[in-house]
């Protein structure tokens, strides 16, 4: 009986593999950071997460294809398409890169800033 009253035990071991587990995730981080591997780290959770820049050209076949894929699809689904292209949501926000240095120099540009027409879509 006397056994089940002492958890401090039990408490000590539990604490050491938090403390370990923090101390693992620490050392991954800063070997990570020191090789070099952080900044392709940063640019893959940008290209995932955030807005990514592209050249004129790539936006302006973005939003062809909004248009395109406007007049294919039915609705619901072809409502997105609008919105991208009207610039209405995030996804028909772009950031283009016009000098080619991989940098946003304009943002928040829409398929109508950028002077695509589409017959289909009203804005």
């Amino acid at each position: 009986m006397r056994l089940a009253k002492n958890k401090r035990g039990m408490e000590l071991s539990m604490n050491v593999i938090v403390i370990a587990i923090i101390v693992i995730l620490v050392l991954v981080i800063v070997a990570v950071f020191f090789t070099g591997g952080i900044s392709s780290l940063i640019s893959r959770l940008k290209g995932i997460v955030g807005t990514q820049t592209l050249g004129t050209s790539e936006a302006i076949l973005r939003c062809q294809n909004f248009c395109q894929n406007y007049e294919n699809t039915g609705s619901p689904i072809n409502i997105e398409y609008k919105k991208n292209f009207c610039g209405e949501t995030d996804g028909g926000k772009f950031e283009i890169d016009t000098n080619g240095d991989n940098k946003a120099d304009r943002f928040g540009v829409t398929c109508i800033d950028l002077g695509v027409r589409c017959d289909a879509i009203k804005c």
